[in-house]
């Protein structure tokens, strides 16, 4: 059996969606089974790319142009080839262009077997200015579609054009890496030092970062921002106009080990996303993994499906800076609370393995 998976980005890349398909693919090639992915280069190239990590094939389509983070890949000129070759294309939405060339391969498909993996609804997110053009474009790949799979509940529930589809709905959490299902101990309340606060992701405008730091203002903690080739002057700005410089620390990318060590080191995990383009955050289940206990917001996604309210943390309004700070503020002054979290953001964790989420793959491959 083999399998492609299509998606923007690949690894290298780090994101939510490529920890899924680097993780996935990794597994089921274990299985027996010929993995391979295919996406956009991150960066502007006009050669294809390929790699071999392990098993796994990735294929990067040669990208000329951005705009932006999106890359303008319109004719994927080697995707028919890929699709020729493989038993099961398994694409994850949303990405426009290569749906666009996925339906344009409709003749192919047919001869094939088609599972989406559905990330996000798209009217809250980058994509919602042509949400009313990109919805006619999707439903009639869905037509095509064996399964579609959502990673939450929230997903299915939130989306007008899924429950024309339902009977082909399936629910699939996500899981995180193999790095992150280690055995820790719960965390203990820091009696002789300042609370430590950390926010993992890209710096985008959706992950809303700009409320995690003005809801430090007044508290005694500090924040540490990791991401991804940060580009993030205006943060650094704003830290510097609150009077906080001393509070923040900005780290570029990481590696595995550097990024456990850091949650090692830390206290609690910072999740302000603003809208749905977040639509489930794979680095919350690393965080609870790892004994953190998280304050996210309540977005009609699986956001608050990962990370439960008054379980494994809190859950606030997206946007508000002031329930962000009143829920820090009320974290870090309970001890009882604080290590009742962590005890059961480990149990909840588990929830999430990969044995889980591969096993459900694979039956839907078989």
């Amino acid at each position: 059996m083999k399998v492609l998976y299509t998606l923007k980005y690949s690894y290298p890349s780090t994101g939510g969606t490529e920890s899924f398909i680097d993780c996935l693919s990794h597994e089921i090639s274990h299985k027996g089974i010929d993995a391979e992915s295919y996406s956009c280069s991150e960066i502007r190239t006009y050669s294809n790319i390929k790699i071999l990590k392990n098993k796994v094939k990735i294929f990067k389509q040669a990208t000329y142009f951005f705009l932006k983070s999106q890359p303008l890949n319109v004719l994927f000129l080697s995707l028919r080839s890929k699709i020729r070759k493989s038993d099961i294309i398994h694409h994850n939405y949303p990405f426009p262009t290569l749906e666009l060339a996925l339906l344009l391969n409709r003749g192919l498909l047919k001869r094939r077997k088609l599972i989406i993996t559905w990330h996000a609804n798209v009217k809250n997110s980058r994509w919602g200015f042509i949400e009313k053009y990109y919805d006619k474009l999707i439903s009639k790949l869905l037509i095509y579609c064996d399964h579609i799979v959502v990673t939450s509940p929230a997903l299915l529930n939130n989306s007008e054009i899924l429950k024309n589809y339902q009977e082909k709905v399936k629910i699939i959490p996500l899981s995180c890496k193999q790095i992150f299902n280690l055995e820790v101990a719960p965390k203990h309340y820091p009696v002789d030092r300042n609370f430590k606060l950390l926010f993992v992701g890209k710096i985008r405008d959706y992950k809303g970062i700009h409320v995690a730091i003005e809801s430090i203002v007044g508290l005694n903690v500090t924040l540490t921002i990791v991401g991804e080739k940060m580009v993030a002057r205006d943060l650094k700005e704003m830290v510097a106009s609150l009077g906080i410089k001393n509070n923040v620390t900005f780290i570029n990318s990481v590696s595995d080990s550097e990024l456990i060590e850091l949650y090692k080191s830390h206290d609690l995990f910072v999740f302000p996303s603003v809208n749905e383009a977040e639509a489930f955050g794979i680095v919350q289940i690393e965080a609870m993994s790892m004994g953190m206990p998280v304050i996210n917001t309540n977005l009609n996604s699986g956001v608050p499906f990962v990370s439960v309210n008054e379980l494994t943390g809190l859950t606030v309004t997206p946007g508000s800076v002031i329930e962000f700070h009143n829920a820090i503020s009320r974290i870090i002054h309970d001890k009882k609370l604080y290590e009742q979290f962590s005890v059961n953001c480990i149990q909840r964790s588990k929830e999430f393995s990969i044995e889980a989420m591969t096993n459900a793959y694979l039956e839907l491959y078989n």
